[in-house]
């Protein structure tokens, strides 16, 4: 589990107003809750909380928050929940914190990542490759959150499917979603689909990435043939 601390600090005013001022200046207004705590109003530093996050590349974090101003003293533990972007600028709004207990298990969302794009059967048989699920939500103690969930591709044909019960998480973690969604599958490629087949390292990147696809992500595809193309060519 990665803990990095980041420093916050109690807010006592609110409203719109005084929030778009805060983010003129940098900062980021934020609410931390749960673990039978009440909320508490903070805010971060934009600067060194996007740092963070862009540094880790889809893991979850477990952030170590020295909170100024807090009733309590000492670090407290806890994970992003929500984080609101602008979307013009893409500067953070608002971010939600959720407290944790090392001795309580939470629910989390851990990124997928698909093993052996590039050499999956179905594939070479010209099928495509298809993410439906970024993320899978678990429960866990926070000890135990995987970094990731690994799905290997290799032997998957066309038509085949991993589903949330296949999948072999560590001991102690628990799939919280149905065990009948898919997470990877092989479908059989459609012709509007080799014009955009994406490369294995766009895959690789796609499986890699925070969130939920709301629609199945094609990973890789089969290039079309070299002889179909110049059958083409001859006839022009």
């Amino acid at each position: 589990m990665k803990q990095v601390p980041l420093t916050a600090k109690v807010r006592t005013t609110k409203g719109s107003s005084v929030a778009r001022r805060s983010r003129a200046q940098g900062v980021v207004p934020a609410e931390i809750y749960g673990h039978k705590s009440e909320n508490q109003s903070i805010e971060v530093s934009e600067k060194e909380f996007v740092k963070i996050i862009s540094s880790a590349k889809g893991e979850n974090i477990f952030f170590a928050l020295n909170i100024e101003g807090a009733k309590t003293a000492g670090p407290v533990l806890a994970v992003v929940k929500e984080i609101q972007y602008d979307k013009v600028s893409n500067s953070v709004l608002h971010a939600d914190f959720h407290q944790v207990n090392m001795k309580e298990k939470i629910r989390i969302k851990v990124p997928v990542r698909v093993l052996n794009t590039d050499t999956c059967e179905g594939v070479k048989e010209g099928g495509v490759l298809q993410l439906a699920m970024r993320t899978v939500e678990v429960q866990c103690l926070p000890t135990e959150v995987p970094e990731s969930i690994q799905v290997d591709a290799a032997h998957l044909g066309i038509g085949s499917a991993v589903h949330v019960s296949d999948l072999k998480l560590p001991e102690g973690v628990r799939a919280v979603q149905s065990a009948g969604s898919v997470v990877v599958s092989v479908a059989q490629q459609m012709a509007e689909e080799v014009k955009a087949a994406p490369t294995a390292e766009a895959a690789a990147a796609a499986a890699a990435a925070p969130g939920a696809a709301a629609e199945p992500e094609v990973l890789t595809a089969k290039k079309k043939e070299e002889g179909a193309d110049a059958k083409a060519a001859e006839k022009k």
